[in-house]
């Protein structure tokens, strides 16, 4: 049989065994693959109108992983999520980024500054409200004064507080075990060259001393070992840090003279239930918040930002999802004598409809996959460069990360986007009635 005049698609995607026959898939995709690309124009314009949508819900994705999985890795420099910090009122950070010489003139304690203090009955009252699951942990006024390495030089020590489980970015080291009965420290970057050590591997496992001021004024050194060097951090304070057993020497040495009297700046709670404890002891009048709650709104600021960047890439998905519509409509309009042989041949309805779908589908995941691939290749290497250009001192911050479920769910999310939007001109194509298209004009 010979081609009608016209390009018509010939040979027909399916088997003219009397109407009846099987079709093969591969003869219907590459039907779709080649009539969605009959007027290529209209194709690249509804493929880069997909781009720009499924380019900015990825780069929005890959923004939202890099800048949460930065602000999960400062929440765990303040403390384990599963435990609560307690006060008298609202707690401040005590915030420093370099180290200070020791004034022996200057005697005052610097522990728990901003924060209320908790008495005895506080403490009585937290107790009360504690399930059987749940550890106190208390933490005296401690009044620490100077840190130096053997025959080193004084420096002030502000002391960043005990928080049991506690993980921070580390430039050398490990974390601080808080099962080992040694006390242990981990100090900030900045403070390796005046304690002596001449980069920050050379100062793990070395001994420093930290000079306490008791009630009785005297003032006692603690030995500790130094574990780990911290990355600089926005959020939790880029000050030294021990582990319990430290804390507990701290704490120990701070209240020498004192007799029975004590006062609390602040308590932790460890429970598997944070919520509960924190409403408990809000209820008390008392001030309470994890660690992911001392961060405050930076997350909330954050997923704002990324909600407004993913409306204006569904605004240009929707865009582009009525190009397709239009595409799809005019192919099929130009088509019509084609659709109504093919029906007039045999060819089912549901196949018009599957192969007109086809086409949204090529487009739609041609679009995607440019648009990932695309996104992933400009945030990977633009990332850093927007950071250094911007002359932001962040280290840990990866400004864009993607990880293969996210970039799946984008590709597979605008194809059936795309296939949703081919539905309209699919059902009209599947309801042409073969006699009334023969008789469109070419």
């Amino acid at each position: 049989m010979r081609p009608p005049s016209g390009d018509l698609g010939w040979p027909p995607p399916f088997n003219f065994r009397g109407g009846s026959g099987p079709m093969r898939t591969i003869d219907l995709l590459q039907f779709s693959l080649k009539s969605a690309f009959r007027r290529r124009g209209r194709a690249i314009l509804s493929i880069v109108a997909i781009v720009i949508g499924a380019f900015t819900f990825t780069i929005t994705s890959g923004l939202g992983n890099g800048i949460n999985s930065y602000i999960d890795a400062q929440t765990s420099a303040i403390g384990a999520e599963n435990t609560v910090s307690v006060t008298a009122t609202s707690s401040m950070a005590l915030l420093s980024e370099r180290f200070e010489k020791y004034d022996p003139d200057l005697v005052s304690a610097v522990a728990g500054t901003g924060a209320g203090i908790l008495s005895q009955s506080d403490i009585n009252t937290i107790k009360s409200t504690l399930a059987s699951g749940d550890r106190l942990i208390t933490s005296v006024q401690t009044n620490p004064q100077y840190i130096h390495a053997p025959n080193g030089e004084k420096y002030r020590f502000i002391y960043n507080g005990f928080w049991p489980g506690k993980k921070v970015n580390l430039v050398a080291g490990t974390q601080l075990d808080d099962k080992n009965s040694a006390a242990q420290l981990v100090v900030p970057a900045y403070a390796v060259k005046p304690l002596g050590f001449a980069d920050a591997t050379s100062a793990i496992g070395q001994t420093v001393f930290v000079g306490v001021l008791g009630v009785d004024g005297q003032v006692r050194d603690i030995e500790a070992e130094i574990v780990g060097v911290q990355q600089r951090a926005l959020i939790g304070g880029n000050l030294p840090f021990g582990n319990e057993a430290f804390d507990a020497l701290l704490q120990d040495y701070s209240g020498k003279g004192a007799g029975g009297a004590k006062w609390y700046p602040y308590v932790l709670v460890v429970t598997d239930d944070v919520e509960r404890v924190v409403n408990d002891m809000r209820d008390k009048g008392l001030s309470a918040a994890t660690a992911a709650q001392m961060v405050g709104d930076s997350r909330t600021i954050v997923t704002g930002i990324l909600l407004v960047l993913n409306l204006l890439a569904a605004i240009a998905i929707a865009a582009a999802m009525f190009g397709i519509v239009n595409t799809l409509l005019m192919s099929i309009q130009e088509r019509t004598r084609q659709l109504g042989l093919f029906r007039a041949l045999g060819m089912p309805r549901r196949t018009v409809f599957t192969s007109i779908a086809l086409e949204a589908v090529v487009l739609g995941l041609i679009g995607s996959l440019i648009a990932v691939a695309l996104a992933v290749g400009v945030g990977l290497l633009l990332g850093p460069l927007a950071l250094e250009a911007a002359a932001l001192d962040l280290p840990g911050l990866a400004l864009f990360q993607f990880d293969a479920g996210s970039l799946t769910v984008i590709v597979i999310g605008v194809t059936l986007a795309a296939t949703a939007a081919a539905v309209i001109p699919a059902v009209r194509a599947a309801r042409l009635l073969p006699m009334d298209a023969l008789r469109e004009e070419l």
